[in-house]
């Protein structure tokens, strides 16, 4: 019996001493590969991962919309990366079946750089010297190679120990070696994410921190106006690349990191099937709407942040003033017919609109009444300012004392009486984006159900991008081969339970096949 407790003993301290070398050796190895994570983490906007395996390549093989995001430069930068660096059977062996993340930042002179990183199995200092096989000429710098390649394209590489670096930039190349504040905060929710998308071909992770910088280099104007969603954003999306030769579609979450954040009073909002959009122009070049399943919560949310903002007790006394100088108590009936939904839109002209659900809108109009003037027949506007914000916080806040229309009960918003006009004008004629066989094709690409959809027309986006854009990326944002070709994008939030189930589309109108009339022919 003394014996068999021995073993028992010498088995047990056996396994606890594999457990804590396995560990240990995996804490390390997690360690050294965090590694090539935090240096994408703190220089990135953006960042696209995979791994990197023959299998992943020849599926991307059959995707070329990826190349017309990135564009044809970094298109063909990236052609001659991978053959002359990953495809290398000396330089593959050390980074085969290792993590790669490429990350997208803004740099010099308006420019979009890339970084890619990665980790070698061993010691990988002597890579570069394996890369003269290829006929890549290079040139040192003092933390880094200059990588020309024979079709002449250029690099830059960096090596230190594990670690290797590639990107268009060497100011780059520089800022990522000598840094030492790594963004653990991203990082940390890249790995937090990381572990729930392991069966996925890649994966898409964005950092709102950073787009606000990546933008200032792209626009003429600061994020004003419908740009001011990317402002102040501490937010964070993980999302998996679903593989398709006919779009780019990525699902995944979203996670607001601010409690007072505007948007963060719908991410406990369940989805809702979207039908406020029926009203839309077929001139919309954007909208946003938002769904709210119970009004009265939500409102309790708005005032607490109205609180913090110190803007509460200015809409107290204004809602205040309209019961004294019209005997109306808009805080108690207003709400009453709303129906759950909000909108709003721009047109290819820039006009800009607000649109609200309701479930009677002959009431609405009768309790507005007192509260307006008639401009036209069908068009009236506020006497006093803020309503609509009062109501419904930021996406009313440019509509400060609108005019409007209320049809098929709808309340529909605008600064000038003409764009109501424009409108009805496009409602009355049943000219809307609703009937367009694109716009149809798009809807069916994605949930009819979310909490908040940002929507952009890339056609009727055309005028707005070039007020908007540096001209450099108004070419690439009407070039067929690169983001020209796109017809569409959408970005599709859903509540749960504090954060968002995320859906990113990137849509491009199928070709159409020319239909041969062969009996025409025979004859």
């Amino acid at each position: 019996m003394r014996r068999i407790y021995i073993i028992l003993v010498v088995l047990i301290v056996g396994m606890i001493g594999m457990a804590y070398l396995y560990f240990s050796n995996l804490n390390t190895e997690t360690n050294t590969n965090d590694l090539s994570l935090k240096t994408a983490a703190s220089n990135s906007a953006l960042i696209f991962s995979f791994e990197n395996d023959k299998g992943f390549y020849d599926i991307l093989n059959g995707q070329s919309l990826i190349q017309q995001v990135i564009g044809e430069n970094n298109s063909k930068l990236f052609s001659s990366i991978k053959k002359k660096l990953v495809e290398d059977e000396s330089v593959n062996n050390l980074i085969n079946g290792q993590k790669i993340y490429i990350g997208f930042s803004s740099g010099k002179d308006n420019e979009i750089d890339f970084l890619i990183t990665t980790q070698s199995k061993s010691n990988s200092e002597n890579l570069l010297s394996k890369l003269n096989i290829n006929k890549t000429k290079l040139n040192k710098f003092e933390n880094a190679f200059k990588l020309t390649f024979t079709d002449s394209t250029v690099c830059y590489v960096a090596v230190k120990n594990k670690l290797i670096i590639i990107s268009n930039s060497l100011n780059k190349i520089e800022n990522s070696i000598n840094s030492t504040n790594k963004d653990d905060n991203f990082s940390n929710f890249i790995k937090a994410n990381s572990r729930f998308n392991k069966n996925t071909l890649a994966n898409l992770y964005i950092d709102f921190n950073k787009i606000p910088i990546v933008l200032k280099g792209i626009l003429h104007s600061n994020l004003v106006g419908e740009l001011n969603v990317f402002n102040k954003q501490n937010t964070y999306a993980a999302l998996s690349y679903n593989f398709s030769a006919e779009r780019l579609l990525f699902n995944g979450t979203t996670a607001i990191n601010d409690e007072n954040n505007f948007y963060q009073l719908f991410s406990s909002i369940t989805e809702q099937k979207i039908t406020i959009t029926s009203i839309l122009p077929d001139k919309t070049a954007n909208y946003t709407s938002y769904a709210i399943s119970d009004y009265s919560i939500w409102h309790k949310d708005l005032a607490k942040l109205m609180e913090i903002r110190k803007e509460d007790q200015a809409i107290k006394k204004s809602l205040q003033k309209i019961n004294e100088t019209y005997r109306i108590d808009l805080s108690a009936q207003f709400p009453l017919y709303f129906k759950g939904q909000l909108l709003t839109f721009q047109l290819n002209t820039g006009e800009k609109f607000g649109a609200i659900a309701l479930n009677n809108g002959d009431k609405v109009n009768q309790l507005l009444l007192d509260l307006s003037t008639e401009y036209s027949p069908e068009i009236r506007i506020f006497k006093e300012a803020n309503i609509p914000y009062a109501f419904f916080g930021d996406p009313f806040k440019k509509f400060e004392r609108p005019f409007y229309t209320i049809i098929n009960s709808y309340l529909v918003l605008a600064n000038n009486a003409s764009s109501i006009q424009s409108f009805l004008n496009s409602y009355n004629t049943n000219k809307l984006l609703i009937n367009s066989e694109d716009y149809q094709n798009f809807s069916n690409q994605l949930p009819a159900a979310a909490t908040i959809t940002y929507y952009i027309n890339n056609k009727n986006s055309i005028d707005i991008f070039g007020r908007n854009l540096k001209q450099p990326y108004y070419k690439k944002i009407v070039s067929k081969d690169e983001m020209g070709g796109f017809s569409a994008f959408s970005y599709q939030l859903s509540g749960d339970k504090g954060k968002f189930l995320s859906n990113i589309l990137l849509y491009k109108t199928p070709e159409k096949s020319i239909q041969i009339d062969t009996i025409t022919i025979a004859q």
